[in-house]
């Protein structure tokens, strides 16, 4: 089965994307439990284009970007799930695919239910 969206794809746009200030000035990483005293600095810091990323028992979980660099990489996949259903929609109009139930979906998919 194929990915959702191209891995590869969104994580070069994530890492050049540009911010508001303009380019990309670095990253942080911080606890979390550290990130709830500098919440506002954090997030101005994200705001500028560093990349906040905050930690859990010394595990990344969670980041902080830009407003924009979030909404890009909304943008981009919401153009794949529409590249993939305009996909669809053709090969359908070609004869290619056959329409199926939801149901018989996850059966084909998941095999029986236990």
């Amino acid at each position: 089965m194929r990915q959702p969206y191209n891995p590869g794809e969104l994580y070069n746009l994530y890492m050049t994307a540009e911010t508001h200030a303009g380019d990309v000035s670095g990253e942080i990483e911080i606890p979390l439990s550290d990130a709830r005293d500098r919440l506002a600095d954090l997030v101005d810091a994200a705001k500028h284009g560093t990349f906040v990323y905050l930690t859990r028992r010394g595990q990344r979980v969670a980041a902080l970007v830009a407003a924009d660099v979030a909404e890009r990489y909304e943008q981009i996949e919401d153009d794949y799930w529409a590249r993939r259903a305009n996909d669809a929609r053709q090969r359908l109009a070609a004869g290619e695919d056959d329409v199926i139930s939801f149901e018989r979906l996850l059966a084909e998919t998941e095999g029986p239910q236990r």
